[in-house]
């Protein structure tokens, strides 16, 4: 498959022996700036968050929880869709020494380095929050059980579950190489006519609707564990490996997300506000108020909106994707200064998220003012130290590789 096969709106764009796709990487980035946004509402939703946020905020806003719920959705498994395609063409570029060399400096060093500098700090943040509450340390920062099963990965989990997805690839791919070349073709023919269509996002919502049934909630989840549930690598998995087969077949595929993106959104929309419905459905506020929580879902609830929420995940991917193959294929300043600024943002951004909510804690303003100014500070506390202290430094080397211009 050579160059001139891509499609137009996705054409690569070959800088020195290096090819770039501008819209992967612009989308890749949204993934991780979202993620700013995520944690600078999780203070402050009307239900706490508990163990995936130690600290609320009271009386909290239920715009935060809609907001940070359709987040979720789709934010994850569209970045790992992505890291698959890019996993891909690191395998197919530069071999399985490559591949390793790349994603050791890219993914493996970078754990390690912000896992002993920047977690901390966060955890310092969440202490001090509680402190200006008047509160002990909070229970989901007290050791529980052995240090293998702790949360101590953070908002970092997402690299160690690459670095475990990677090692996968490695055996999967030779032993999928070695399938009855019919075999392989039969899939092939199948991949390319249904995946990028309406008919292929429903099918692959099933399959991840099959993949939220032993969830403990009614959604993906996510663990910090250096042992991971196997149902949670098996979900997330099922969007590497797409990621992986959409690069097989970028010539011909990535392009239709471009014509289509609407479409998919919009079937997205409504099959997500089906799930909220199924959730808002589930919503109980018991007499003592400070104890509000959403209860456990019956398993039919819990049935009825992962049956919306698998569909309405890939939906939302296919069609976001589309959007930035459609609008962001070609080169720009701006999306590309963005795209190697998100690696460092979203590593350091827990440490100005949780002092500056700290900082707040005693304020009487608005969760929704709390908010902003959280956003703000983080946004421009992560970009500043970026140009400042990143970008032309070993540290953007080791984050972005090497600079081109």
């Amino acid at each position: 498959m050579t160059n001139r096969e891509f499609h137009t709106y996705d054409a690569p764009v070959r800088s020195d022996s290096a090819v770039r796709y501008h819209a992967l990487d612009a989308f890749r980035a949204a993934m991780m700036l979202l993620g700013l946004v995520l944690h600078s509402a999780a203070s402050y939703t009307f239900t706490p968050l508990r163990d995936a946020w130690p600290f609320h905020d009271p009386p909290g806003n239920l715009a935060f929880d809609i907001l940070l719920l359709f987040i979720h959705v789709f934010r994850m498994p569209a970045f790992f869709v992505v890291a698959g395609f890019f996993a891909a063409l690191l395998y197919e570029r530069d071999g399985v020494a490559g591949l390793i060399r790349n994603r050791g400096r890219r993914v493996a060093l970078p754990l390690v380095i912000f896992l002993v500098t920047a977690l901390p700090l966060a955890g310092l943040g969440f202490l001090l929050a509680a402190r200006m509450e008047g509160l002990g340390l909070p229970a989901e920062l007290r050791p529980r059980g052995p240090l293998i099963h702790q949360p101590i990965l953070g908002h970092l989990w997402f690299l160690y579950d690459l670095l475990i997805f990677y090692a996968a690839s490695l055996i999967v791919v030779p032993l999928a190489r070695r399938m009855p070349s019919a075999v392989r073709a039969f899939a092939s023919r199948a991949f390319h006519r249904f995946a990028v269509t309406v008919f292929g996002a429903l099918a692959l919502g099933l399959v991840t609707t099959v993949t939220l049934l032993p969830m403990n909630g009614p959604g993906l989840e996510t663990s910090a564990s250096i042992l991971p549930p196997l149902r949670i690598l098996i979900a997330y998995g099922v969007f590497f490996s797409f990621g992986w087969v959409l690069f097989v077949h970028r010539a011909d595929l990535v392009g239709v997300f471009g014509r289509r993106w609407i479409q998919f959104v919009v079937i997205g929309l409504v099959l997500f506000l089906c799930y909220f419905l199924v959730l808002l459905a589930q919503l109980h506020q018991p007499p003592d108020d400070v104890a509000r929580t959403y209860p456990r879902m019956s398993r039919t609830g819990h049935l009825v909106a992962i049956v919306f929420a698998g569909p309405a995940t890939w939906c939302l991917i296919f069609g976001f994707l589309g959007l930035f193959v459609r609008r962001l294929s070609n080169p720009r300043p701006l999306v590309r200064y963005l795209a190697d600024a998100s690696y460092w943002m979203y590593l350091t951004h827990l440490v100005p998220i949780t002092w500056t909510a700290a900082l707040l804690a005693r304020s009487h303003a608005p969760v929704t003012i709390k908010f902003a100014i959280v956003l703000i500070v983080t946004t421009g506390v992560t970009l500043a130290t970026y140009q400042w202290w990143v970008r032309r430094t070993r540290i953007g080397v080791l984050l972005n590789g090497r600079r081109r211009n």
